[in-house]
């Protein structure tokens, strides 16, 4: 007989303790999390709305932006594990290198800013710079992070870290996109500059943390069952696919929601575009209440169904002029990245057991939809400038195969499911 399941704990509940000696206090590790992403809201999710209407970028641009941010952002994940061997050699541990980063980031914070004070105006080349730099410095952040979450962790202690954790960094990107929403356009570069004060703020958090994450514990009464690592298999076919159409609607909601399509004033325009992240928290908080979805196959096809459905009825909203569509598919697109993140993120270190290449693996699977996505949009671009297409039809182009890449990979989730389903030992867990 299954044993019971100890009983789910409310989000105000007090979090677990930690479960070895060297786990770091959970409150400094939160705080630490939400810190750093109201740098995540402004640079991953507000930079284009900064890089347009602040720094004049084109269309084109702020796609090669995009490009920008994921590519680096891949190489700062991939590069975490061997980075951590590199200098725990050297007498580094992880919260050294986390030192490290939070100096570098708020250095490079300063750049834009900087460049107002010595008169050369706004340039256009810090924002590259900012980009370039601080998203792989973010690339290697996220997963030393995660190694702080879940290390000493496994099971039950786990599930309910990660829930509070996705909570936690989940409702400071909206913060951040909120806050930033009214400056966008007059202050870019010191909304970029108090972002590097926040950085410097972290240090004292970071004096709380034990050198280096807490060694992974195994399942309290036994391994992770064998369902888990299909179930991983399944949410990392949805994860990129998520951030592929996250990161194409990036540089195509504030055109969109400009005064000659859905007439919304750029003031209020990156709250409107923060109608998923609004929903994504809300649903981040459900799935902290619920832990029924674990080890069930539904959810995957729930997400990747959910994933589509709201990419649709957002794209659609532009020709039928509505902006409630808009919001309302925004909102079934943030429930599915709930959704499937929590899968992806739990399984990943239940499986991988909370190392730091676990995290690595999860973190460069977000950048490979962060490159693809604006990717499609150059791809398109180029083929108006060369002729191939006309140019009013870039943007059925590029949405059609943002959405077709959505509806491929949502069906090869719902094949493997049903696949899967039939062999009793992967029904539930």
């Amino acid at each position: 007989m299954k044993p019971a399941e100890p009983p789910i704990p409310t989000l105000l509940a007090p979090l677990p303790q930690p479960t070895r000696a060297g786990t770091s206090p959970l409150w400094a590790v939160f705080a630490f999390t939400f810190a750093n992403s109201l740098g995540s809201g402004v640079v991953t999710n507000g930079i284009v709305y900064m890089a347009k209407n602040g720094y004049g970028f084109s269309d084109a641009q702020n796609a090669w932006l995009m490009v920008l941010l994921g590519a680096t952002y891949i190489a700062g994940a991939l590069g975490t594990q061997p980075l951590v061997v590199a200098l725990r050699r050297r007498g580094i541990g992880t919260r050294g290198l986390l030192t490290i980063l939070m100096l570098a980031a708020a250095a490079l914070c300063a750049i834009p800013q900087a460049t107002l004070w010595l008169g050369l105006g706004r340039a256009p080349w810090t924002v590259w710079l900012l980009v370039g730099i601080y998203s792989p410095l973010t690339g290697v952040l996220w997963p030393l992070v995660e190694s702080y979450v879940s290390g000493g962790r496994s099971g039950h202690a786990l599930r309910s870290v990660t829930s509070r954790w996705n909570i936690c960094w989940s409702s400071a990107v909206v913060i951040a996109t909120f806050g930033i929403s009214s400056f966008v356009e007059t202050q870019p570069a010191m909304t970029i500059l108090m972002l590097g004060a926040i950085h410097l703020a972290c240090l004292a958090f970071l004096a709380r943390f034990a050198k280096d994450p807490a060694p992974h514990l195994p399942e309290e009464h036994e391994p992770h069952p064998p369902v888990y690592s299909k179930l991983l298999v399944t949410f990392r076919l949805l994860l990129p696919m998520s951030y592929i159409v996250s990161s194409a609607l990036g540089p195509y909601l504030p055109r969109a929601m400009a005064e000659d399509a859905l007439n919304i004033e750029v003031k209020y325009q990156a709250m409107v575009g923060a109608s998923w992240l609004v929903a994504r928290v809300l649903v981040f908080l459900i799935l902290n209440r619920w832990h029924g979805w674990h080890g069930r196959w539904y959810p995957a096809v729930l997400g990747g169904l959910l994933l589509v459905g709201g990419f649709g009825a957002a794209v659609f909203a532009k020709p039928v002029d509505s902006i409630a569509l808009l919001v309302a598919g925004l909102a079934m697109f943030g429930t599915g990245m709930a959704i499937v993140y929590s899968g992806a993120l739990y399984y990943a270190l239940e499986v991988g057991q909370a190392e730091v290449e676990a995290g690595g693996k999860h973190e460069a699977l977000i950048g490979t939809g962060y490159t693809i996505g604006p990717g499609i949009l150059l791809l398109a671009g180029y083929g108006v400038s060369s002729g191939v297409l006309s140019e009013n039809r870039f943007e059925p182009v590029v949405l059609g195969a943002v959405g077709a890449i959505a509806v491929v990979v949502a069906l090869m989730v719902v094949q493997r499911v049903l696949t899967q389903v039939k062999d009793p030992l992967n029904r539930t867990h």
